[in-house]
């Protein structure tokens, strides 16, 4: 095989793992898989690892959301304190969640909001006992 065919082919394997990778991650919507890796890519947040995990996808509200206990904290440079608005009018999937992993005080919660790829993304944290929550809407 000749130089130029060897750099054609390993360009092509290139960009199409480049293109399974940033499409895998774009049309990861439920639980399944790539999870933290989505909401880490949307956001720009580094999620640390947690001693708790739990997802929840709603297909007719087209939203997925996720509660996670921390081992350590958030890193907060993104994140501001909430203040006057109601916590359902921040994280829209409440409802999706069991009662006990629904923030009972806006006592030191935290948020970041935003959008990329056509998505919104809002994280809520609490810097009292380190639990996030990440909600995707699609």
């Amino acid at each position: 095989m000749n130089l130029q065919l060897k750099i054609a082919l390993l360009l092509f394997a290139f960009v199409a793992f480049y293109s399974f990778l940033v499409l895998s991650f774009m049309k990861s919507v439920d639980c399944r898989q790539l999870v933290i890796d989505t909401y880490e890519m949307h956001a720009d947040v580094n999620i640390p690892d947690a001693s708790f995990v739990n997802c929840y996808y709603d297909e007719a509200l087209n939203l997925r959301i996720s509660v996670y206990d921390l081992k350590k904290a958030l890193d907060l440079s993104r994140f501001v304190p909430v203040t006057d608005q109601k916590i359902g009018e921040l994280v829209r999937g409440l409802d999706l969640l069991n009662a006990a992993e629904i923030p009972s005080s806006m006592n030191g919660l935290l948020y970041t909001s935003g959008q990329k790829w056509g998505r919104d993304y809002t994280f809520l944290y609490d810097d009292q006992t380190d639990r996030l929550w990440a909600e995707l809407r699609y």
